[in-house]
């Protein structure tokens, strides 16, 4: 488990965003916030998910060098427990037709 990083699907990102971790640049957020469809394997969606991954190593790290072992697998958890949240949901996540997720 400790070799597993989060899983990049559409939740994380929603939450990441919300707390203020991963922005996006204004045409993406548009994007987002208009509901538009992102190309499968577009930049803008490997964008998305490459920061996710990239947020949550950031913040696993964070607990350790607290002294608080977590894996990455947790924190994937604990993000997608608060996407559960409506307070998480202020925002739309980014759609994308694939089956990649």
């Amino acid at each position: 488990m400790g070799d597993l990083t989060a899983f990049a699907d559409y939740k994380l990102p929603q939450v990441l965003r919300e707390l203020g971790i991963i922005s996006y640049g204004t045409g993406l957020g548009a994007k987002v916030d208009r509901f538009e469809f992102l190309l499968p394997g577009s930049d803008e969606e490997v964008e998305i998910r490459a920061a996710t991954i990239a947020a949550v190593e950031v913040i696993r790290a964070e607990f350790q060098r607290t002294g608080r072992e977590v894996d990455s697998t947790q924190v994937d958890n604990w993000l997608w427990q608060l996407g559960q949240m409506d307070t998480f949901r202020k925002r739309p996540y980014h759609r994308c037709r694939t089956i990649y997720y």
